[in-house]
């Protein structure tokens, strides 16, 4: 493992608790808040070599986070629209993974 790494991992342990409330506040699905976690996770690894450090570590780490947040939940938003571009009248239930007739 190399320097960048150990000090990337040692940074994400000590701030996880910003990327578990983020997760939290914008998925309510654990399946969901763990996917969220991983993407913020990934995201955050991309970016970290362009962290120049002028500003907080958890400041930085926050904004790329609540970005990743908004874009995941945005795509979450659009793959659950796309049943009823498909199919319109219908109803998607996303937890029991069924289309219905939409109610009157």
């Amino acid at each position: 493992m190399t320097s960048l790494e150990q000090e990337f991992i040692s940074k994400i342990e000590k701030h996880k608790g910003i990327i578990f409330k983020i997760s939290k506040m914008y998925m309510s699905e654990e399946d969901d808040r763990n996917d969220l976690f991983q993407e913020i996770t990934y995201q955050l690894w991309k970016a970290y070599p362009g962290f120049r450090g002028q500003s907080e570590f958890s400041t930085w780490l926050y904004r790329i986070a609540l970005n990743t947040a908004l874009i995941f939940l945005k795509s979450e938003k659009e793959e659950a629209l796309l049943p009823m571009k498909i199919f319109p009248g219908m109803r998607w239930n996303r937890k029991t993974m069924t289309i219905r007739k939409k109610k009157n």
